[in-house]
């Protein structure tokens, strides 16, 4: 049997110019098998290189499944830890927002901004579940300049009952 490659079988590669001349064949230096005039030793030795292949295959066939099993895993890993990533930083942005929104209660309540007048009364009015009254700046000044012309009236009342004691003198 003649062994010939593609591009000699179908003529010239498309690529590459004809070759001129006979077709060369390659010649099969370990030819195993049951043909006519095989000696009795050649099965040995046919045996013993197809078990030497069976184990290449074998150890091929481990290989792969060996790195297909370790892709595996690192891809696993690489998700578990971007997924663990992604929890932890989700985490962080929610002690974050309850320490800024605990920050800016305590603020508000320093400036008296927003509070009820229940949180005003209460002595440990400090509760981290409760969330603060927003007031607008708006409304705040406006209660503040009430605040002020109420003062402002009663220092006027104070004054004019100093006045009239001490007239009274």
């Amino acid at each position: 049997m003649r062994a010939v490659s593609y591009d000699q079988a179908v003529g010239a590669s498309a690529s590459a110019p004809a070759a001129k001349g006979p077709v060369k064949t390659e010649k099969v230096e370990n030819p195993y098998g049951s043909t006519a005039g095989a000696g009795s030793g050649e099965f040995h030795v046919y045996r013993h290189a197809r078990a030497r292949e069976m184990a290449r295959w074998k150890e091929m066939h481990a290989n792969e499944a060996e790195m297909k099993a370790e892709e595996d895993f690192q891809r696993k890993v690489e998700q578990d830890a971007r997924e663990e990533a992604e929890k932890t930083e989700k985490r962080r942005r929610k002690r974050e927002r309850e320490k800024n929104a605990k920050r800016r209660k305590k603020n508000m309540k320093l400036g008296g901004v927003g509070l009820t007048e229940d949180e005003q009364n209460s002595p440990g009015g400090d509760h981290v579940e409760d969330e603060f009254n927003y007031t607008p700046i708006a409304a705040s000044e406006s209660k503040l300049h009430t605040n002020d012309l109420n003062d402002n009236a009663k220092d006027d009342v104070n004054q004019e009952e100093k006045k009239e004691e001490s007239e009274a003198k």
